[in-house]
């Protein structure tokens, strides 16, 4: 057992987005996490909505482990506030320590890089590398295609649908953040 606090990963955009509304997401979410004493590991971006998740955890005191790429320091602008930052070499090196510091896994709006990062903890789940959960934060149907295609790959038999019944989605980020601790066996 570990002495460090629960820790969540959470996968998101370096970018925002279309308006605010998905940065104000983020913010909140950070803030949500932080209030639980939850630790937050994320990508160590600055910028987009993992710069925004990164300010609501640390706008309430919280706890923050950055990882990211020495090639992406220029590029994402790590985080200048968050304290414990890990550089890396490679995504994969980002994703491996990330999957090792992380309980459960937290998706919210991103792109590719996040669907990337989505699909390595179903898979590392799938093949029992991983005990943790993932939980997606479907808020205004962001998500929804993807989902599709996931009962589309159960329906067809190439997934197993305990694997995409285990996924917890919802668009409340308070509610979803209440089912991931219950269900891993956490405090809210």
């Amino acid at each position: 057992m570990s002495d460090r606090p629960y820790s969540i990963g959470v996968f998101c955009g370096a970018r925002v987005g279309r308006g605010s509304h998905f940065a104000e997401l983020a913010r909140l979410v950070g803030e949500l996490i932080a209030s639980r004493g939850w630790r937050v590991v994320y990508g160590g971006g600055g910028i987009g909505l993992m710069g925004h998740v990164a300010e609501g955890v640390l706008g309430r005191g919280g706890a923050v482990l950055g990882i990211i790429p020495q090639k992406l320091i220029d590029l994402e602008q790590a985080h200048p506030r968050v304290k414990q930052m890990v550089v890396v070499g490679t995504m994969a090196e980002r994703k491996d320590i990330m999957m090792r510091e992380s309980d459960d896994f937290l998706i919210l709006p991103g792109g590719i890089g996040t669907l990337d990062e989505l699909f390595e903890v179903l898979t590392a789940f799938q093949l029992h590398w991983h005990g943790g959960r993932a939980a997606i934060l479907n808020q205004e149907g962001f998500f929804d295609p993807l989902i599709e295609m996931l009962r589309r790959m159960v329906a067809e038999g190439f997934w197993r649908r305990e694997a995409f019944e285990s996924l917890l989605i919802d668009e409340n980020p308070t509610r979803l953040l209440d089912r991931l601790g219950r269900r891993s066996g956490v405090n809210n």
